[in-house]
């Protein structure tokens, strides 16, 4: 007896789960909601597929050039045809794996990292799995260590070779002809090639030269400093520094002095007339030159402004700032309040709208693009834009987004599904979970309740009702007249009436709109 009971209930399952989803195999978009454990939409016409399962912590997506999955916050794989691109992150933001344009690369917070690039019909790479790497150049020769008992690395880190030997007790680069070797580093340090030399024993004294081009020394540091940058120019630079009681910095056209520092500083520039005074910085501060002008009283007020550049007020430091940027052919201009608040609009020269985004974190996050699309997401995780955080993180916290796009017309979702609503040409879709559903669009009207327990669907000519997924419907006409007549057709010979009445509920095999 159980096991009947067992039989009939799976039985009543399948049917309750299958048979709506086929019935809408002619209607568009195709909508199967069991939230929040699942959810299944597709649009034959643009060829778009989604499927989210427990909310949004699994999502499937497909269109014609894009392919996503994800299991969040865990993993997100992206195949992208049009921008060559195929990624995989993982427990974003310390893992990811990419390959665009032939060109790999991924990385696991600071434990690993791999890359390979091509050039120009060359390939380098390099792999990392700490404390081992291992990698190639583009000439074909190859590197590898352990750090940090023994290594070498070629063209890394803007040095052609680096080699190290249980570091930091002696490593030696080489970069543009010269030679850095290093024992116990930063203490001893010794620079040697054909057009520079030097030696350093951190932090008594070391100097440093470059053949007519530069030269500095220190003792003590970073007490005495003195430095001298720029002799190959008309306007080299002379930098001295006793710390933290005198600084300066001179040339031909330019001077600075800083006194007891942060207490007073003054920069002047003969060429340009600028000149900048900090009496103590950052509390106290003016600018002045040719087409700039500034002050500051650090928190109460501060202004800045370069003509036809930008401009920069606060008041109240963080409570708020304004924000002005003039660019070659749009201005931009931002609000911000206690650093959470932000507002910002961009315009072209015309006096036309661009761009805007309001932002109050964490509380909404508006924004309308350049194209017209416009995005509005409550709850928003962090207080700046990151399309790494958008895929990964992002949906678990938010609970309503509203979406509108010149292409693909409007789009709304509450609490991961829940509620959704598509609007676009020729289709009006939303529905609650699975309690009902409402499309409307191209002369059709479907009502839905109870994952079509009980619906109800129309056309301009006629409208039929079905419930509890019976073989069969009930149809009328929309006009009263042709119901009249269709009344009298059915009754009007008492001989046919048997034959008429039956042609009033139609089997669900039959015509192109069924249930």
């Amino acid at each position: 007896m159980a096991i009947r009971k067992i039989l009939f209930l799976l039985t009543f399952f399948v049917l309750f789960c299958f048979h709506p989803f086929v019935s809408l195999g002619e209607e568009r978009p195709y909508s199967l909601n069991f939230w929040p454990l699942f959810q299944y939409f597709s649009d034959p016409i643009e060829g778009t597929k989604e499927i989210q399962g427990l909310g949004p912590f699994f999502s499937w997506k497909k269109d014609p050039q894009q392919r996503q999955w994800g299991i969040r916050p865990l993993l997100y794989w992206t195949d992208d045809e049009k921008e060559s691109l195929r990624r995989l992150e993982y427990v974003y933001p310390l893992g990811k794996y990419q390959v665009r344009d032939g060109d790999k690369k991924g990385y696991f917070a600071l434990i690993s990292l791999f890359r390979e690039e091509n050039f120009d019909g060359k390939k380098k790479w390099d792999f990392q799995l700490f404390p081992f790497f291992i990698g190639e150049t583009e000439e074909g020769e190859e590197y590898f260590g352990f750090f940090p008992f023994y290594g070498s690395l070629l063209n890394r880190y803007g040095k052609e070779e680096i080699r190290f030997y249980f570091w930091p007790i002696y490593s030696r680069t080489i970069s543009e002809g010269f030679h850095t070797t290093n024992l116990f580093w930063p203490f001893f340090s010794f620079i040697e090639g054909e057009k520079k030399k030097g030696f350093r024993f951190w932090p008594i004294y070391g100097r440093r030269e470059t053949f007519g081009i530069s030269k500095s020394e220190f003792l003590l540091w970073p007490v005495f400093l003195k430095q001298t940058t720029g002799m190959d120019t008309e306007d080299p630079v002379e930098e001295r520094m006793i710390f933290p009681f005198y600084l300066s910095k001179e040339s031909n056209h330019f001077e600075s002095k800083t006194l007891l520092w942060p207490f007073f500083s003054y920069a002047r520039d003969r060429l340009t007339g600028f000149e900048q005074l900090d009496l103590p910085w950052p509390f106290y501060q003016s600018l002045q030159g040719e087409k700039l002008y500034g002050i500051k009283f650090f928190p109460f007020y501060g202004y800045k402004e370069k003509e036809g550049d930008l401009k920069r007020i606060f008041v109240l430091y963080p409570l708020y700032q304004w924000e002005e940027d003039q660019m070659s052919e749009t201005e931009e201009r931002t609000h911000r309040i206690l650093l959470l608040i932000r507002i910002r609009s961009g315009e072209d020269r015309q006096g036309v709208k661009k761009e805007s985004t309001i932002r109050i974190w964490p509380f909404f996050d508006y924004e309308r693009e350049s194209t017209g699309r416009i995005t509005f997401s409550f709850l928003y995780l962090f207080p700046f834009k990151d399309e790494g955080f958008e895929r990964n993180l992002f949906p678990l916290f938010r609970v309503f987004r509203w979406e509108k796009d010149p292409q693909k017309g409007k789009e709304t979702d509450f609490l991961w599904g829940f509620y959704k609503r598509i609007e676009k040409e020729g289709l009006d879709f939303w529905e609650v979970a699975h309690l009902i559903g409402v499309k409307k669009g191209e002369g059709r009207k479907t009502v839905s309740l109870l994952k079509s327990l009980v619906r109800y669907q129309s056309n301009r000519e006629t409208a039929d009702l079905r419930v509890l997924y019976l073989p069969f419907r009930i149809r009328w006409p929309h006009q009263r007249s042709d119901h009249s007549k269709f009344m009298q057709k059915e009754f009007g010979d008492g001989g046919q009436e048997d034959r008429y009445i039956g042609d009033r509920f139609v089997s669900s095999g039959e015509g192109p709109y069924q249930f």
